[in-house]
């Protein structure tokens, strides 16, 4: 899928590169991926005061977004989508431009399932990651014959400054998440972050399944569930009273590619 754009909005899309991608060095590939399509989507959008004016944003608001020093909201992302005219199913892929055309990469997708322990969680540069058991006690057995496991690089875990030790491995079902997150992709949960921050993706366990929902915090303290499936499946709102009992497994921090 691509966009070719030229004449004037092909030049404001390049000066607004040459200014803001320099503040990306350094800011993890997730940050880096926003950034970007913030910045794709405000041209689009018809530029920064229409944009601003659109989504009741201040300026520096803006402009901390394009330079990746904050992440907009979910909801944020979906509105300036719409007033681009890009469809939000674009949201998940992959961004680039090159000589005056915008490309939406469809994410390369992991096969589903996990391999045996294998010699390769043995090795110095690699770090066994158990499955999630409603069971979790943190202590998983490799004797345990309904225990999945994988052997990951440390650098990615480094890279995403996560301890491996805190990190669960559950296999997506479903489409309530498309297409971010497709059915049967493995899951790496961090079950040390159940902060429910605003925009994270998360793993919920509701008792008779296991759920991933997109978290957006909403005034007053109340909570929406967001599916990023929208066309099929209804948010959930959690009043902040009843957010005690929901059983927050740990954040989802990659899900054939890194959120």
């Amino acid at each position: 899928m691509s966009l070719p754009v030229n004449g004037e909005l092909r030049h404001r899309i390049e000066r607004a590169l040459a200014r803001f991608s320099p503040s990306w060095e350094g800011r993890d590939a997730a940050r880096r991926a926003v950034a970007l399509k913030m910045l794709i989507l405000c041209e689009l959008a018809g530029g920064r005061l229409r944009v601003v004016d659109a989504l009741g944003l201040k300026d520096n608001t803006l402009d901390n977004y394009r330079h990746g020093k904050t992440e907009p909201r979910h909801s944020t992302l979906n509105m300036l989508a719409e007033l681009a005219d890009v469809p939000i199913e674009y949201l998940g892929n992959d961004w680039s431009v090159e000589e005056g055309v915008i490309y939406f990469s469809p994410r390369e997708v992991l096969p589903p399932g996990f391999s045996e322990p294998s010699p390769l969680w043995n090795d110095a540069d690699r770090v066994v990651i158990p499955a999630y058991s409603d069971e979790e006690d943190g202590q998983p057995s490799l004797d345990r014959p309904d225990t999945t496991w994988a052997a990951m690089p440390r650098s990615l875990w480094a890279k995403l400054s996560v301890d491996p030790e805190n990190l669960r491995i559950v296999s997506a079902r479903g489409d309530s998440m498309s297409p971010t997150i497709v059915d049967g992709a493995p899951m790496f949960v961090d079950i040390s972050d159940r902060k429910l921050e605003d925009g994270r993706v998360y793993l919920f366990d509701v008792g008779e399944e296991l759920i991933v929902r997109r978290v957006q915090r909403l005034p007053h303290g109340s909570l929406e569930l967001l599916p990023d499936n929208l066309e099929r499946y209804r948010p959930q709102h959690v009043l902040k009273d009843g957010q005690a009992d929901l059983k927050v497994v740990g954040r989802v921090r990659v899900a054939s590619r890194i959120l």
